[in-house]
Protein backbone atom coordinates (compact mmCIF):
# COMPACT_ATOMS: atom_id res chain seq x y z
CA UNK A 1 0.00 0.00 0.00
CA UNK A 2 2.59 2.28 1.02
CA UNK A 3 4.63 1.66 -2.02
CA UNK A 4 1.76 2.19 -4.30
CA UNK A 5 1.07 5.62 -2.63
CA UNK A 6 4.69 6.60 -3.53
CA UNK A 7 4.17 5.31 -6.78
CA UNK A 8 1.25 7.36 -7.53
CA UNK A 9 2.51 10.76 -6.05
CA UNK A 10 5.92 10.79 -8.04
CA UNK A 11 3.66 10.43 -11.35
CA UNK A 12 1.37 13.16 -9.85
CA UNK A 13 4.67 15.24 -9.66
CA UNK A 14 6.13 14.19 -12.74
CA UNK A 15 3.03 15.37 -14.77
CA UNK A 16 2.96 19.00 -12.72
CA UNK A 17 6.49 19.39 -13.57
CA UNK A 18 5.75 18.83 -17.28
CA UNK A 19 2.49 21.04 -17.35
CA UNK A 20 4.55 23.65 -15.63
CA UNK A 21 7.55 23.98 -18.42
CA UNK A 22 5.04 24.46 -20.99
CA UNK A 23 4.44 28.30 -21.58
CA UNK A 24 0.79 29.22 -20.89
CA UNK A 25 -0.66 32.20 -23.36
CA UNK A 26 -1.58 35.58 -21.87
CA UNK A 27 -5.45 36.33 -22.06
CA UNK A 28 -4.22 39.68 -22.42
CA UNK A 29 -1.94 40.08 -25.22
CA UNK A 30 -3.09 39.56 -29.02
CA UNK A 31 -2.36 37.15 -30.99
CA UNK A 32 0.88 38.59 -33.39
CA UNK A 33 0.32 39.56 -37.14
CA UNK A 34 1.21 42.50 -39.58
CA UNK A 35 0.49 45.73 -38.66
CA UNK A 36 -1.13 48.14 -41.14
CA UNK A 37 2.39 50.19 -41.26
CA UNK A 38 4.19 47.15 -42.31
CA UNK A 39 1.94 46.73 -44.98
CA UNK A 40 2.04 49.86 -46.37
CA UNK A 41 5.85 49.95 -46.48
CA UNK A 42 5.58 46.14 -48.32
CA UNK A 43 3.43 47.31 -51.17
CA UNK A 44 5.64 50.47 -51.62
CA UNK A 45 8.60 48.18 -51.74
CA UNK A 46 6.87 46.30 -54.60
CA UNK A 47 6.04 49.28 -56.10
CA UNK A 48 9.52 50.22 -57.04
CA UNK A 49 10.59 46.59 -57.83
CA UNK A 50 7.64 46.42 -60.61
CA UNK A 51 8.44 49.93 -61.76
CA UNK A 52 11.81 49.33 -61.83
CA UNK A 53 11.49 46.01 -63.80
CA UNK A 54 9.08 47.81 -66.10
CA UNK A 55 12.17 50.65 -66.91
CA UNK A 56 13.92 47.93 -68.01
CA UNK A 57 11.96 46.07 -70.01
CA UNK A 58 10.54 49.36 -71.67
CA UNK A 59 14.06 50.84 -72.50
CA UNK A 60 15.27 47.06 -73.54
CA UNK A 61 12.36 47.30 -76.09
CA UNK A 62 12.77 50.39 -77.48
CA UNK A 63 16.42 50.11 -78.05
CA UNK A 64 15.46 46.60 -80.19
CA UNK A 65 13.49 48.09 -82.21
CA UNK A 66 15.87 51.26 -82.43
CA UNK A 67 18.04 48.92 -83.86
CA UNK A 68 15.71 46.97 -85.98
CA UNK A 69 14.59 50.17 -87.77
CA UNK A 70 18.34 50.91 -88.19
CA UNK A 71 19.27 47.91 -90.02
CA UNK A 72 15.94 48.08 -91.92
CA UNK A 73 16.62 51.40 -93.09
CA UNK A 74 20.52 50.46 -93.85
CA UNK A 75 19.31 47.30 -95.75
CA UNK A 76 16.74 49.33 -98.21
CA UNK A 77 19.09 52.13 -98.88
CA UNK A 78 21.98 49.63 -99.30
CA UNK A 79 19.64 47.82 -101.90
CA UNK A 80 18.83 51.16 -103.86
CA UNK A 81 22.68 52.47 -103.87
CA UNK A 82 24.14 49.37 -105.20
CA UNK A 83 21.32 48.91 -107.83
CA UNK A 84 21.92 52.46 -108.95
CA UNK A 85 25.81 52.18 -108.58
CA UNK A 86 25.76 48.44 -110.76
CA UNK A 87 23.57 50.19 -113.46
CA UNK A 88 25.72 53.68 -113.92
CA UNK A 89 28.93 51.87 -113.57
CA UNK A 90 27.56 49.74 -116.78
CA UNK A 91 26.59 52.73 -118.54
CA UNK A 92 27.38 51.39 -122.32
CA UNK A 93 28.73 53.95 -124.68
CA UNK A 94 26.41 53.23 -127.02
CA UNK A 95 26.31 55.44 -130.33
CA UNK A 96 23.07 57.09 -132.01
CA UNK A 97 23.00 57.83 -135.19
CA UNK A 98 20.17 59.98 -136.51
CA UNK A 99 18.11 59.60 -140.19
CA UNK A 100 19.98 61.36 -143.10
CA UNK A 101 17.22 63.91 -142.89
CA UNK A 102 18.14 64.82 -139.53
CA UNK A 103 19.99 67.56 -139.07
CA UNK A 104 21.39 66.25 -135.52
CA UNK A 105 24.79 64.59 -135.53
CA UNK A 106 25.82 61.26 -134.01
CA UNK A 107 25.72 61.48 -130.31
CA UNK A 108 26.28 58.73 -126.80
CA UNK A 109 22.75 58.15 -125.87
CA UNK A 110 23.49 59.56 -121.93
CA UNK A 111 21.11 62.22 -120.69
CA UNK A 112 21.96 63.51 -117.21
CA UNK A 113 19.28 66.16 -115.42
CA UNK A 114 19.17 67.96 -112.02
CA UNK A 115 16.71 64.96 -110.78
CA UNK A 116 16.43 62.15 -113.65
CA UNK A 117 19.72 60.37 -115.52
CA UNK A 118 18.60 58.17 -118.63
CA UNK A 119 21.28 55.96 -120.46
CA UNK A 120 22.33 52.69 -122.19
CA UNK A 121 23.54 49.73 -119.62
CA UNK A 122 25.34 46.43 -120.74
CA UNK A 123 23.81 45.04 -117.18
CA UNK A 124 19.46 45.10 -117.64
CA UNK A 125 17.29 44.97 -114.64
CA UNK A 126 16.01 42.01 -115.45
CA UNK A 127 18.89 39.45 -115.77
CA UNK A 128 18.50 39.07 -120.12
CA UNK A 129 22.34 38.22 -121.48
CA UNK A 130 24.11 39.81 -123.89
CA UNK A 131 21.43 42.46 -123.62
CA UNK A 132 21.43 46.27 -124.19
CA UNK A 133 19.03 48.12 -121.77
CA UNK A 134 17.85 52.26 -122.00
CA UNK A 135 17.36 53.02 -118.60
CA UNK A 136 15.17 56.05 -116.90
CA UNK A 137 15.55 56.86 -113.46
CA UNK A 138 13.92 59.40 -111.76
CA UNK A 139 11.26 60.48 -108.66
CA UNK A 140 7.87 60.33 -109.62
CA UNK A 141 5.45 62.32 -107.24
CA UNK A 142 3.33 59.88 -104.95
CA UNK A 143 5.48 56.80 -106.29
CA UNK A 144 8.91 57.40 -105.66
CA UNK A 145 12.44 56.14 -107.42
CA UNK A 146 11.25 54.69 -110.53
CA UNK A 147 12.54 53.69 -113.54
CA UNK A 148 11.67 52.58 -116.98
CA UNK A 149 13.51 49.92 -118.61
CA UNK A 150 13.37 49.25 -122.56
CA UNK A 151 15.69 47.36 -125.26
CA UNK A 152 17.66 49.50 -126.84
CA UNK A 153 18.34 47.93 -129.90
CA UNK A 154 14.48 48.04 -130.49
CA UNK A 155 14.04 51.65 -128.67
CA UNK A 156 14.40 54.71 -131.09
CA UNK A 157 16.38 56.72 -128.38
CA UNK A 158 16.97 59.38 -130.54
CA UNK A 159 13.26 60.33 -130.41
CA UNK A 160 11.93 58.56 -127.08
CA UNK A 161 14.81 59.88 -125.01
CA UNK A 162 12.47 61.87 -122.70
CA UNK A 163 9.51 59.69 -123.22
CA UNK A 164 8.12 58.54 -120.16
CA UNK A 165 5.32 56.40 -120.22
CA UNK A 166 3.65 55.83 -116.61
CA UNK A 167 2.30 52.36 -117.32
CA UNK A 168 5.69 50.92 -117.98
CA UNK A 169 7.16 52.58 -114.31
CA UNK A 170 8.33 50.32 -111.85
CA UNK A 171 8.92 51.69 -108.51
CA UNK A 172 12.08 50.74 -106.55
CA UNK A 173 11.85 52.77 -103.48
CA UNK A 174 8.28 54.78 -102.34
CA UNK A 175 10.21 56.32 -99.61
CA UNK A 176 12.72 58.31 -101.83
CA UNK A 177 11.42 61.71 -102.18
CA UNK A 178 14.40 63.41 -104.13
CA UNK A 179 17.45 62.71 -106.00
CA UNK A 180 19.56 65.22 -107.31
CA UNK A 181 22.46 64.32 -109.38
CA UNK A 182 25.51 66.11 -110.64
CA UNK A 183 28.30 64.74 -113.62
CA UNK A 184 31.98 65.10 -113.95
CA UNK A 185 33.97 66.31 -116.42
CA UNK A 186 37.56 65.75 -116.63
CA UNK A 187 39.76 68.17 -117.82
CA UNK A 188 43.96 67.93 -118.83
CA UNK A 189 45.69 64.74 -119.11
CA UNK A 190 42.54 62.32 -120.40
CA UNK A 191 44.63 60.02 -122.09
CA UNK A 192 46.68 59.16 -118.60
CA UNK A 193 43.21 59.08 -116.65
CA UNK A 194 44.31 62.08 -114.45
CA UNK A 195 44.02 66.11 -114.26
CA UNK A 196 41.71 68.58 -113.20
CA UNK A 197 38.04 68.84 -113.86
CA UNK A 198 34.61 70.06 -112.62
CA UNK A 199 31.14 69.26 -111.76
CA UNK A 200 28.00 69.65 -113.83
CA UNK A 201 24.49 70.26 -112.57
CA UNK A 202 23.31 68.80 -116.20
CA UNK A 203 25.17 66.74 -118.99
CA UNK A 204 23.65 66.30 -122.18
CA UNK A 205 26.06 63.80 -124.05
CA UNK A 206 24.54 65.29 -127.68
CA UNK A 207 26.50 68.81 -126.79
CA UNK A 208 29.40 67.73 -124.61
CA UNK A 209 30.10 64.75 -127.21
CA UNK A 210 31.57 62.77 -124.54
CA UNK A 211 30.44 60.58 -121.54
CA UNK A 212 30.72 62.13 -118.09
CA UNK A 213 33.14 60.39 -116.22
CA UNK A 214 31.88 60.19 -113.18
CA UNK A 215 28.21 60.78 -111.70
CA UNK A 216 27.49 61.97 -107.81
CA UNK A 217 23.72 61.27 -106.75
CA UNK A 218 21.97 61.97 -103.45
CA UNK A 219 19.36 60.42 -102.75
CA UNK A 220 16.57 61.81 -99.95
CA UNK A 221 14.17 59.59 -98.14
CA UNK A 222 11.27 59.47 -95.83
CA UNK A 223 9.65 57.38 -93.26
CA UNK A 224 7.28 58.08 -90.54
CA UNK A 225 8.78 59.21 -86.95
CA UNK A 226 7.85 56.90 -84.17
CA UNK A 227 4.06 56.23 -82.85
CA UNK A 228 3.14 57.46 -86.13
CA UNK A 229 3.85 61.06 -85.34
CA UNK A 230 5.73 63.47 -87.87
CA UNK A 231 7.99 62.19 -90.67
CA UNK A 232 11.78 61.69 -90.26
CA UNK A 233 14.22 62.22 -93.69
CA UNK A 234 17.37 61.46 -94.45
CA UNK A 235 19.98 61.37 -97.22
CA UNK A 236 22.19 58.94 -98.83
CA UNK A 237 25.08 60.35 -101.41
CA UNK A 238 27.96 58.44 -103.10
CA UNK A 239 29.95 59.05 -106.71
CA UNK A 240 30.42 56.48 -109.09
CA UNK A 241 32.77 56.51 -111.79
CA UNK A 242 31.93 55.09 -115.03
CA UNK A 243 33.66 51.73 -116.08
CA UNK A 244 34.42 53.00 -119.70
CA UNK A 245 36.50 56.09 -117.54
CA UNK A 246 37.38 53.26 -114.44
CA UNK A 247 41.59 54.82 -114.16
CA UNK A 248 41.86 56.82 -110.92
CA UNK A 249 40.44 60.24 -111.39
CA UNK A 250 41.93 63.43 -109.25
CA UNK A 251 38.84 65.52 -108.29
CA UNK A 252 39.90 67.66 -105.58
CA UNK A 253 37.63 67.54 -102.69
CA UNK A 254 35.68 64.43 -104.08
CA UNK A 255 36.73 61.24 -104.31
CA UNK A 256 35.00 59.33 -107.29
CA UNK A 257 35.29 55.72 -106.09
CA UNK A 258 31.78 54.49 -105.18
CA UNK A 259 30.40 54.80 -101.63
CA UNK A 260 28.00 53.58 -99.29
CA UNK A 261 24.98 54.72 -98.05
CA UNK A 262 27.49 55.49 -94.70
CA UNK A 263 30.24 56.35 -96.52
CA UNK A 264 32.10 52.63 -96.75
CA UNK A 265 33.00 50.99 -100.07
CA UNK A 266 30.43 49.44 -101.77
Amino acid sequence: MLYGAAIRTMLKKSTLNRFTLLPSPCPLLPARGFTLLELLLAMVILSFVLIAIYETLSVSSRAWEKGENAVEKLQRTRVVMDLLSREIKSAFPYVVTPSEKDTHKKFYAFEGGKDSISFVSSVPLRGEKGGLSWLSFWVEEGEGLVVVERDALRTDIFKDKDFKEKKEMEVLDENIIQMQLEYFELKGKKEEGEGEGEWKEQWDAEKEGAMPHAVSIALTFKEEGRGGKGEERFSREMVIPLMINSKKLKVGSRDPEPRGPEGEGL
